[in-house]
This record gives C-alpha cells, structure tokens and sequence, in this order.
C-alpha cells in the first residue's frame, strides 16, 4: 500500500542527546542526562508523524548500520524473500524476542511452550537456556547483555533466572509472588537489573550482590499489575507501565520515588498483547499505544485508538499519530537503533512510520 500523506501541524523542537559511556552508574548519568532532555510545547492531539522526526535528518548512520539497513531495504522492496521460521503451533505463543548482539544472525527468544533459547534464522535451536518440562510454567520476558554475556529471563510463578551464554545457570530464585512479566538490565550497568511482575512490584537489584529473594536494592509498589519496566537508553531513568492507566517515571537519583506519573488508558484485556510503553533510542519520550477506557477521567467520546507521545521529562502529550485504515490497538511499539523509523504491533498488522514518509506502510 502507498504512504498516506497527513496535514501539517505544530512541530515540536528536539534536542539530540550524546551518548554517555557504558562504566558510569545511573546516578553519575542522571545530570548529564537531565542538559539533554526535550524541550518545547506540546500539543494536546492530532500532531502529525512528521513531529518525530525533527531535527533527524542530521543523524550519521555508523557503518555497521549501513549494511543492516541496505539489507531490510532490499527485503522492503522484494529483492529478497524473508527467512521462513516453522511456527510451533497452538498455546506457543513467542513472549520475548532479542537479537544475539555477538551474531545478528541469531535471536534469543522465551516462550509459552516453556523454554528460552537460542536459535537461528533457519530454524536450527542452538542452544536451550531453560527447559520447565511442563505445561503449568513457561518463560515470560528475557534480556541479554554483550559486554557481560550474560542471559536473564523470568517466568509465570516468579522465577528470575541468570545464565551465562554458554548455558550455564548462575542463579534460579523466586524473586516475585507472581509472573514475571518484564526483565530489563540497564544499558549503561548491566550489573543494574529491573523486574516487572503482576505482584504489583517492580524490583531493581544488583546482579554482583543477589543472595536471596530479600537482597534487592528497592521495591516500587503499584496499584496494579505491571507489564514492563524498561531503562531509558542514557540508564538514569526507568519507565513502568501498569495494566490499568498510569505510567510512571522513576529516577536514579531516587529509585523509590516516581519523578513523574502519566495518566493514559491502556487497560489489561485477557486477549490483548499487554501494552508496554517504550522510549526513544535518543530523545527523551515515551511511546505507548492508547486503548479507550470510558471509565477514564479524560475519555472523549469516539476516542481513537493512538499511538501516543510525551515529553519523558514534563509528562506532557508531544503528538498522537493514526491510521484510519488501522485503527486496532498498537500494544507493542519499537524504534530502530537510529530513531528514525518506528514499528507498531497492531493485531496481523505491523504499521511503520518513518521520517522519508510522513505516513504508514504495511
């Protein structure tokens, strides 16, 4: 399908953050992170995707990219057919997905059917990392880290389990009373670890000093389940998302007091993919698809199923972006390393909005 033009609005002014380096703790980044936040007014509803992009036309794409990117244009266009993966079939649901950041040609990948493994494009599993052999436990989030090699993932009674990449287990603990619904190591200090449950916690531990379920560093209370918690890219900041209508943000400076709380429906549908809010790889906002609520304090009439953007730093709405031709609820939306281009999951369709097209493709 072609791209669909919008109609100009207000733009908003972004500034570009710099990168910081991997060794600094989330509390030395916090101040350098805090010059860096995004600036200018926001407007309440009906910005068009181009208020994304500002300012990103600049951005130098590293060499390693160029490849990557040269290599999804060419399968965009049908210059190339896509890998064929065999489905595994009912109650098989895939729950967590990373790339192999040693070997782009691999992903990691937990699952309903009870595992969390390795494998590769062609189907070949190259590694099991955890088996539950049976039905009642299966794995419901996982993480990896590069530079530590390291593999967490956490599973539906509370588990959290840490493994090396060559398979071996460092620790199996039950860190939660319920399912473990996110697992997040900060990017900056993958010692740094969070963990969402439907306990109504999140947990943020240092992986160095786990002995027990007792040993994490803080516990976040909410007043209802969680389905993620994720670190901004920068490290000094985490973003929670309950299963009702409020997304918060936490500092490092103060992990146990949110610095802002952002009221948004997206309430929890048992047939629904939970819906994770998501930073910016570069800029501080926050992403998250709306679903409707009438029992919402600000709920319109007619209310359209957006995609919506705030200010990380004020809370503010920046832009809603809208498909009328898709008009399902984005529950799960991912930027590409650049920032450039955004995917939202949205029922059988995954909508892409890019800074060359202020519009959708599918």
């Amino acid at each position: 399908m072609a791209p669909r033009k919008r109609s100009e609005t207000q733009k908003t002014g972004i500034v570009l953050r710099s990168r910081n380096k991997r060794n600094r703790s989330p509390r030395e980044l916090e101040p350098e992170a805090k010059k860096h936040c995004a600036k200018g007014s926001g407007s309440s509803r009906g910005c068009d995707s181009g208020c994304l992009w500002a300012g990103l036309g600049s951005l130098q794409v590293p060499p390693p990219c160029q490849s990557i990117l040269r290599a999804l244009h060419q399968y965009r266009l049908g210059r190339a057919a896509w890998p064929s993966l065999q489905q595994i079939g009912a109650g098989g649901s895939i729950t967590g997905l990373k790339f192999n950041p040693l070997n782009t040609n691999q992903f990691f990948a937990s699952s309903m059917e009870g595992t969390t493994r390795l494998q590769d494009f062609k189907g070949n599993i190259l590694r099991v990392y955890t088996s539950s052999d049976t039905c009642n436990v299966w794995f419901c989030s996982l993480d990896v880290s590069a530079s530590s090699r390291m593999v967490v993932t956490g599973d539906n009674v509370g588990n959290v389990i840490l493994l090396h990449m060559d398979g071996k287990e460092l620790w199996n603990l039950r860190m939660h009373k319920k399912k473990v619904t996110h697992v997040a190591l900060n990017p900056c200090c993958d010692w740094f670890l969070a963990t969402a449950s439907v306990d109504q916690t999140v947990k943020i531990w240092d992986l160095r000093q786990v002995r027990g379920n007792a040993s994490f560093l803080y516990s976040l209370p909410h007043r209802h389940p969680v389905n993620a918690a994720c670190f901004s890219p920068d490290g000094a900041r985490l973003l929670t998302t309950d299963q009702k209508s409020e997304i918060r943000v936490y500092s490092a400076s103060q992990w146990d007091c949110p610095l802002g709380l952002i009221p948004h429906p997206h309430r929890h549908f048992q047939h629904l993919t939970p819906i994770k809010a998501t930073w910016h790889p570069r800029y501080n906002l926050i992403v998250v698809g709306r679903y409707p609520d009438p029992n919402f304090k600000s709920c319109t009439p007619y209310e359209l199923r957006t995609i919506d953007v705030f200010d990380g730093n004020s809370g503010k709405m920046m832009c809603q972006l809208y498909d009328p031709e898709s008009s399902g609820i984005s529950s799960l939306n991912e930027f590409n390393p650049m920032g450039d281009t955004l995917a939202s999951a949205m029922g059988y369709h995954i909508l892409i909005w890019s800074q060359e097209k202020t519009g959708t493709q599918k």
